[in-house]
């Protein structure tokens, strides 16, 4: 479960980022992966409940957004988002697309905090 070690990351940074903000608590944080990366929601949040207690993000509430794929054809320019991500182009069935999105997103979108917990 590869979800464990990148929460684990996600924590660290939270952690770091408490302390540099003076931050007491973080109330809610909004996670973006790529649909690439093939990262389960259901496991980040069991993850996150694992590893969030005692630290400022032990109650927040974790919003995960799946970013879809959406690739562009180098001969037809044309852009499309994907469902299940294909080789070839829905337009003119060309090889030769480029990933734009949802390829290899992690990301801390944001978050909220409550500086005044305590």
């Amino acid at each position: 479960m590869h979800e464990m070690g990148i929460v684990q990351s996600i924590m660290e940074i939270l952690e770091q980022q408490a302390v540099v903000h003076n931050v007491k608590r973080i109330v809610k944080i909004n996670l973006e992966f790529g649909a690439l990366t093939a990262v389960q929601p259901d496991a980040i949040r069991f993850a996150f409940e694992v590893l969030s207690p005692g630290t400022v993000a032990e109650t927040a509430e974790l919003d995960i957004t799946i970013i879809p794929i959406k690739v562009r054809c180098f001969d037809c320019l044309a852009e499309h988002t994907l469902e299940v991500y294909e080789p070839f182009c829905p337009s003119c069935k060309s090889g030769a697309l480029q990933i734009i999105e949802g390829r290899d997103e992690m990301r801390i979108a944001s978050m909220e905090v409550d500086d005044e917990a305590g």
